[in-house]
């Protein structure tokens, strides 16, 4: 490829940064991606892992690793290392916090689940929308549904997707059943 086809005099070689092994990785990435939604995961897996033998701090694969082994194949010590080495790698990759907080959500492992969505919310990349959401789980599932409704309420406000305030909506009228149900019993 010529350079200077582009038209720019000034835009020589050492004005282009040009990784090759990082757009091959994305390339790679894409399939791996293309074989999890088609529940090709031992194919994924085998990708992705070549992705890391090529370039071994591509975060993006380990997340993607974490993702499989979570999901696949119930592995959550193994998925969570992947998840940790993702955001270690590739700090402003925002799937992997999300996918790290779906974890400890499912583990029931509130505290670091806190403790990590704190520190989420500074990452500049990751929407407060799912941070607000993730909150909202975790208060819900911690039968504290008051506090599971402010956090609906934010995200629904954040959020420019109709379906997420329709899910937000359905979530806040459930928490208003917990609360309604809370307080009859209650009274006995």
């Amino acid at each position: 490829m010529d350079i200077n086809q582009f038209g720019n005099a000034n835009y020589g070689k050492e004005g282009i940064n040009f990784d090759r092994s990082y757009l091959e990785s994305e390339t790679m990435l894409a399939q791996a991606d293309t074989l999890i939604k088609e529940k090709r995961s031992q194919e994924s897996v085998e990708l992705l892992c070549k992705i890391l033998q090529r370039n071994p701090q591509f975060g993006k694969a380990y997340n993607h690793l974490g993702y499989i082994y979570e999901i696949d194949y119930k592995d959550y010590t193994r998925a969570e290392e992947y998840y940790k080495k993702a955001m270690q790698y590739e700090p402003n990759y925002s799937p992997a916090y999300t996918h790290y907080a779906r974890l400890l959500s499912n583990c029931k492992r509130f505290d670091e689940l806190k403790a990590h969505l704190d520190m989420a919310s500074t990452i500049p990349t990751v929407s407060a929308e799912a941070i607000y959401f993730e909150y909202a789980l975790m208060y819900e599932m911690q039968q504290n549904p008051e506090a599971a409704i402010n956090d609906y309420i934010k995200t629904a406000m954040t959020t420019l997707d109709t379906h997420k305030i329709t899910l937000c909506q359905e979530s806040i009228n459930r928490c208003k059943t917990k609360i309604e149900l809370k307080n009859s019993l209650s009274g006995c």
